[in-house]
């Protein structure tokens, strides 16, 4: 049975809001002189063409679905699809200009690295319960209007599950019982079955 639960309470077990921290603490100190920022939610080309809100260099990460599976036990994994979204534009670095597309693949593959990282430390992000990383893939989104406002824009998406969530349904019940005096002797009733196997 689900018990009711506050906000507060519920807060502490936001673990998909977790998970996009822990991923953007994890990548800043990774990705010096880039923006690294977590996002409300998914945005658009159109939004990074009209304004300055997303200056390049900029990885924003945040989440576009979750699935929600239930494992046999009752407790369930919760499949999350991530995306990393990768603007840039052409600049300088050091004595060498370098296009826009150059630097979007530098970072995508800084991002793949720390995927595949051979520790298995770093795609965890500092979490527990969490499964590595699955079906990394890039993708450029590219618009005329975006070409000819020299941006580029790309999207670096993957899955990992936050494991163990819920209860577990075969979970006994706390034992409680009350005494009841049987020809001259205390007895509990019910008998305490709690131990017995199922």
């Amino acid at each position: 049975m689900i018990a009711p639960r506050t906000l507060a309470q519920r807060l502490e077990d936001a673990r998909v809001a977790q998970l996009v921290a822990a991923i953007v603490a994890t990548l800043k100190p990774l990705f010096p002189g880039v923006e690294v920022r977590e996002l409300p939610g998914r945005i658009d080309i159109s939004d990074i063409i009209a304004g300055d809100i997303f200056p390049p260099p900029m990885i924003g990460v945040t989440f576009q679905r979750v699935r929600q599976p239930i494992n046999v036990g009752g407790s369930f994994d919760l499949p999350v699809e991530l995306v990393a979204y990768i603007v840039t534009e052409e600049m300088a670095i050091g004595s060498r200009a370098e296009r826009r597309e150059t630097i979007a693949h530098a970072l995508g593959f800084g991002l793949f690295e720390i995927l595949a990282d051979p520790d298995l430390t770093l795609p965890r992000w500092g979490l527990t319960s969490i499964s590595l990383p699955e079906d990394a893939e890039m993708r450029p989104l590219v618009t005329a209007a975006s070409f000819g406002k020299g941006v580029g824009y790309y999207t670096l998406t993957w899955r990992q599950s936050l494991k163990g969530l819920g209860g577990d349904p075969l979970e006994r019940m706390p034992y409680t019982a009350v005494e009841a005096v049987e020809d001259g002797e205390i007895v509990l009733f019910p008998p305490d079955l709690s131990g017995a196997p199922v």
